[in-house]
């Protein structure tokens, strides 16, 4: 009985552990912007998650050119990179616009 207390309590040791200093990325559609220059997104599973930006942050649009923070508004699709410790992103690439259709 011992041993099976001990292997459950490092498999949660180890499931806690897990993912520390991984790279995470998310991928949804930006719901709020706040004064900080962080945003609120709903990913694609569902979950809302507060994003954090830094001086540090890149942004990219679809095509992998530059971006500005102000072309990351309410409603635009996005993927964020999140740095290893999971706290501030890394990377926002913006999803390209939707382009008006020619008659």
């Amino acid at each position: 009985m011992r041993k099976f207390i001990l292997l459950s309590l490092l498999i949660v040791a180890f499931n806690a552990f897990g993912h520390a200093g991984e790279v995470h990325t998310y991928m949804g559609t930006v719901t709020a912007m706040h004064d900080d220059g962080s945003f609120t997104m709903k990913q694609n599973d569902g979950v809302t998650t507060h994003v954090t930006v830094s001086a540090k942050t890149t942004y990219l649009r679809a095509d992998g050119r530059p971006a500005t923070r102000a072309e990351l508004t309410a409603g635009k699709r996005v993927v964020v990179t999140m740095s290893k410790d999971g706290k501030t992103a890394t990377t926002i690439k913006l999803a390209a616009s939707k382009r008006a259709s020619s008659k």
